[in-house]
């Protein structure tokens, strides 16, 4: 199977990329993988509007979206996915069902899943709490949904971030208060990365692999 064409992220795992200030992992999936990293409207304005940030990322977000390194799922985007999508899927049933996903989920997150839903792509979220709550209420979430780290280890294991670069990221994030997973709270980059299930693999072109059917099923994808 190909990669998927697009990456739906969600705001937590950007804001730790944009206050690390590397987004080398992301433009690898872009360039290496053809994968591109996009962000769902609700999303965008999510990011200019962060309590805790106040305006501090719009300078990087503006600037990441100039240069391709992300990109805005607005209707013109959508449809031109609608090929690969399930019969019937369109622009309204999306925001539909991100509608729906917000009564329980917050809007970044709502929006995020119901696009990686509608068009069958990952999503890139730390939000476990927020796969658990739409499952309980038997909505579908993205699959699989990646995480910040995933990248991470990503970008480490194809040689883009040095083991010093993933080092200082988890460093800068514990100093700046963000969750951090378990295998890292208390750990150096290289012994959190022994332990961490990481849902992100690099695989050789004509090998056949599973297809992920889960959230946390790893998802394979080719250089």
């Amino acid at each position: 199977m190909p990669n998927p064409p697009l990456l739906l992220c969600d705001s937590d795992a950007l804001v730790q990329f944009f206050l690390t200030d590397d987004l080398r992992p992301l433009q690898a999936l872009r360039n290496t993988f053809r994968i591109q990293p996009t962000i769902t409207l609700e999303v965008d304005l999510e990011l200019r509007w962060l309590v805790k940030y106040k305006s501090f990322f719009v300078p990087k977000l503006d600037k990441a979206l100039k240069h391709g390194i992300l990109t805005k799922l607005d209707q013109g985007t959508f449809q031109r996915y609608l090929g690969t999508a399930a019969a019937g899927t369109s622009w309204s049933s999306f925001q539909a069902l991100g509608a729906r996903y917000y009564g329980f989920v917050q809007r970044g997150e709502a929006y995020t899943h119901a696009a990686a839903v509608s068009l069958g792509m990952p999503a890139l979220s730390n939000d476990g709490t927020a796969v658990r709550v739409l499952e309980s209420q038997m909505m579908s979430v993205a699959v699989p949904v990646l995480r910040f780290f995933d990248i991470i280890i990503l970008a480490h294991e194809f040689k883009v971030l040095t083991t010093k670069d993933c080092e200082d990221i988890r460093s800068a994030l514990f100093k700046n208060g963000e969750g951090l997973p378990g295998p890292f709270k208390n750990a150096s980059f290289v012994n959190g990365e022994k332990i961490f299930p990481c849902r992100l693999r690099v695989g050789n072109a004509g090998s056949p692999y599973p297809q992920p059917t889960n959230h946390y099923d790893p998802l394979t994808i080719i250089p």
